[in-house]
């Protein structure tokens, strides 16, 4: 009875692994089209971005919070520590072995810009990902983390963190950096990714600081409506699911969690 019954758990098993799959790959594949929509409708792209088409989502967490969602406002005192970074690919069998460049940059708020560019806030070369978390332990720092000071009454500065594959171990930093008795020290991003030859971009998320009362009214920026993505159907994730989506780091997804509880039984048979 015992063998007949492990052949069924085992058989059960083999018939969920799918169905684990498929809804892991459904809510990963939104979750990228969520955060494309996310830089899109807040006017990163074209403005600091001339496309975006990331393989993988990039999670922020700042102490004293949660997961950073994208867009959200934070307070600056929260924000003056460098976040702990976590991504998790759209494949999960994709090996992130690889050397890495962070980036981080203040794009100002919606509507307004800057001939000297951007402020740099972060850039590490040569970071590494290790159990889905980035690290910069033995990476080559070419700027410091300096936390967001966005000017009183400038509004929501957007500060974009910012992943992208390095081709080379060793990235020499272009010219004029690191930046040196320039505070803020003002870069501008395509040219430091063009002289550096780092990319493409893998993965990116942003936030938003505010200091003060805004003196000028900002471009307007678009909502994302789930259900107009592509990635979004009827048979496709709820909207309950797309917040496990853009805050949770694991390999599973909400539906993936669901047929591991209602597993466990099964394998707690098989184990005796």
């Amino acid at each position: 009875m015992i063998p007949f019954a492990r052949r069924m758990i085992f058989s059960l098993l083999l018939l969920a692994s799918p169905l684990v799959h498929a809804a892991q790959s459904n809510n990963m594949t939104l979750g990228i089209e969520i955060i494309r929509a996310h830089f899109q409708g807040a006017g990163l792209v074209p403005y600091l971005l001339s496309n975006f088409t990331p393989t993988a989502l990039l999670s922020a967490t700042y102490t004293g919070g949660g997961i950073v969602t994208p867009g959200q406002l934070l307070p600056k005192s929260r924000t003056q520590t460098a976040p702990n970074l976590t991504i998790t690919p759209t494949d999960m069998t994709t090996l992130l072995n690889k050397k890495y460049t962070l980036v981080m940059v203040d794009a100002w708020a919606p509507g307004h810009t800057d001939p000297r560019g951007q402020i740099c806030h972060w850039i590490v070369n040569g970071v590494t990902i290790q159990d889905h978390s980035v690290l910069t332990h033995g990476s080559v720092v070419v700027e410091q983390y300096r936390g967001p000071t966005p000017p009183s009454g400038s509004r929501p500065h957007r500060y974009a963190i910012l992943l992208y594959a390095q081709p080379f171990p060793a990235v020499p930093p272009p010219q004029g950096f690191p930046i040196q008795n320039n505070d803020p020290g003002f870069c501008h991003l395509a040219d430091y990714v063009k002289a550096s030859n780092i990319g493409p971009l893998i993965a990116g998320t942003y936030f938003t600081v505010e200091e003060g009362v805004a003196t000028f009214t900002p471009s307007p920026t678009s909502p994302v409506v789930t259900s107009t993505l592509p990635a979004s159907g009827s048979s496709g994730p709820s909207a309950s699911t797309v917040g496990i989506v853009t805050q949770h780091n694991g390999a599973f997804s909400s539906s993936s969690n669901y047929l591991t509880i209602l597993l466990a039984p099964f394998l707690w048979l098989l184990a005796l």
